[in-house]
Formats: structure tokens, sequence, C-alpha cells
């Protein structure tokens, strides 16, 4: 791991990790090497213990930061690794070229990564000694098994300001570990159960470098001040808006096309064709309805006046505590002024119910009354 150093013994150290740094490795380690190679550490390790069927060794470098192997003690294959921040320093890189503890972000990450990946369930959330924690985890083209995992951290006052809606998680969760692992392993550590964002894909990491494997279509991420601008401004319920020009506005930037994948209720949805993200969830489709607007008709009085939507995978309480987490609080209804609002989602149109049969779904709806 490449660390700043205080020190010659430090600065010795730092060259061997850097020497010996390889693609889809850690601290020069990579998955299923021998436990006796974390001897091109240069130093003992500061922690061993033998747990079960693993045996664990931890380092702890002169800037606090650590990095902790684990491995079968049936083979003394690592298994496990994991690069952790001390907290002191900001801006100490990882082994990722553009990732550094305590300053990327958890929406920086996303861009880089091309989506949020995956999480596992009993990762997306939890309770650290400082505030809490989240985790995004990757698959790794032309890596099968391997698990590439950020832990973004969020501190002190920060915690407090998440929970009340003032800040976004994605604006104010930074990198406090990187883990490289088995996915076998993190299967029996963390659980089977995942949420995985539907634009997620395998990273390409070779040479030192990781991106997002090509997608399908190559365009961008619709970001906040991107073609889907209008429909992230709308579904964050702060103002008016006219659903007409919303998806107007994407259909003739290419953000969706002129005919909708269904129309159910008269409402119709369209499949992107970029990428949209709306804090930490992406659009599987969009949706919008004005009974007074030019392209969407439908007696009046059968359903919410004005409103668009984006559905996503996800029961009503995921999506729910996806968007708390990254600071959009439901709004309660009022009637005639913008409220936000979560809830059970499903196709009628064959191709979409086939290829999502067996997920949850949610709509997430921004609406006036």
């Amino acid at each position: 791991m490449r660390h700043p150093r205080s020190s010659l013994l430090a600065a010795a150290v730092l060259l061997v990790c850097c020497h010996h740094a390889d693609a889809q490795s850690l601290s020069g380690l990579s998955l299923s090497d021998p436990l006796a190679r974390t001897s091109t550490i240069g130093m003992p390790p500061s922690a061993s213990s033998e747990r079960g069927p693993h045996s664990i060794r931890k380092w702890s470098f002169p800037d606090g930061n650590e990095v902790s192997v684990t491995a079968r003690r049936a083979d003394g294959r690592i298994v496990y690794m994991e690069s952790s921040w001390s907290g002191r320093v900001p801006g100490s890189p990882t082994d990722y070229p553009g990732v550094n503890f305590g300053e990327t972000t958890l929406n920086e990450l996303r861009r880089l990564m091309g989506s949020n990946g995956f999480t596992y369930a009993s990762r997306a959330i939890f309770k650290t000694d400082e505030g809490v924690g989240t985790s995004n985890s990757y698959e790794i083209a032309g890596r099968p098994g391997a698990v590439l995992t950020f832990i973004s951290l969020v501190r002190g006052k920060d915690v407090d300001a998440v929970g009340a809606g003032r800040r976004k998680l994605g604006d104010v969760a930074r990198i406090g570990s990187v883990i490289l692992a088995d996915a076998g392993y993190l299967d029996g550590a963390w659980g089977r159960e995942k949420n995985a964002d539907p634009a997620a894909r395998p990273i390409v990491w070779s040479d030192g470098t990781r991106t997002a494997a090509p997608p399908p279509v190559s365009a961008p991420v619709a970001a906040a001040d991107g073609p889907a601008a209008p429909l992230l401004r709308a579904l964050e319920c702060r103002g008016g808006f006219k659903p007409e020009v919303v998806l107007g506005t994407l259909q003739r930037s290419g953000v969706i096309g002129r005919k909708p994948a269904q129309r159910m209720d008269g409402i119709p949805s369209y499949v992107p064709t970029v990428p949209v993200e709306f804090h930490g969830l992406t659009a599987l489709t969009v949706e919008g309805w004005n009974y007074e607007g030019i392209q969407f008709t439908r007696a009046p009085g059968t359903a919410p006046p004005v409103h668009v939507a984006m559905t996503v995978v996800g029961d009503e309480k995921e999506v729910t505590e996806t968007l708390k987490r990254n600071g959009i609080v439901l709004k309660p209804h009022e009637e005639g002024r913008p409220f936000l609002y979560v809830t059970d989602a499903e196709y009628s149109d064959r191709k979409l119910a086939a290829q999502f049969r067996g997920r949850k779904l949610s709509s997430v709806i921004c609406s006036v009354h």
C-alpha cells in the first residue's frame, strides 16, 4: 500500500510495497497468494491470530494506516485483504489511482466506477466507532470470484447532518477502507443477500488502473448537471414542474426515446438510453403524467394530476432508506404542493415483467395533488 512514511524504515517499506504492487492487488499482494508472500511488506505484522479455519495478520504503519490479510489455514492462500485509513491525514493514496483515503467522496467513487456496483445487505449501512459506514462492491472483469469493495465513512457532525437531511450521504461519505476478497469468503462473512445497481458491470482493472467495462450503449451517465437534470430536479420535489416539459427535454436530449416501453393505467414508461441515477438509485424506467399537458393524456381525477417518477430495484423500505442515507427525505402530502413518496411497482409489459421477474420494484414519485 502506498502510504506516506515518516522514517527511513517506513520509506524502505514503501519502496518494497510499490515495487511489488501489481494489477488487482493490495500492498503488492493478490488473492490466492500464499500467506508467506506478506514478507514482501518488509516488516513483521503488528498482530497475528488464528480464527477457526483462517489465519489473520495485521500491519500498522507510521501514518496509522493499516493492512489486514486473511488466509485459509488449510492451504495458506489469501482470501481477504483490507487497507484501512487511520483518519489522521486525508488524501493518502489507496492502491487505486484517483481514490484517496478521507478525500474521495462516495459520489466521486460512483462516477469513477460507473455505478453503485452491488451491496451486501448486511453492509448497506453500519455503525462505526466514529459514525456510520456504507459499502460499494464490484466484480472484476476477467477475475471470476474476486470482489473489490470500498467502505465509505461518515464521521462526526456529518452523521447528524445526513440524518436530518441537511447534507447528502454521497457528498460527505469518504473512502475509509478498500477490500479485495474472495466472493465465497464474503458470502460466509457478510451473507449472500445482495442488492445490485442495474447499471453495475464488472470493472476492468489492469496495469494499476481500473475502469468500468464498456457498456452496451457507449453513452455517459446522466448526471445531475447533464441532460437528465430536469428529471432529477423535479424528483427532488422542491418546486413546481411540468411533466410534459421534463420528459420532452429528456427525449430531445436522447436520454429516453419517443416510444414508451409500456403504458400502464395511461401512464407511459420509458427505458433510459443511459444510466440515470438519483441519489443512489438507478432508474429502470422513467414515468410522467399531466392530464393538461400536450404529451400525456388521461381522464382527470383518476391519478395524481401532475407527477414524474422513476422505477427502481428494491422494496419500498429499501428504497426509502437509500434516499434517506443520501439526504433525501420523503415529504407528506400537502394540497397543491409537490411531495415525494415511494410505492411498490410492477410492470404490465411482458418483456419488462420477464426481465425483472422475482425482483422487488418501487417507484419514486414527485406528485402534485
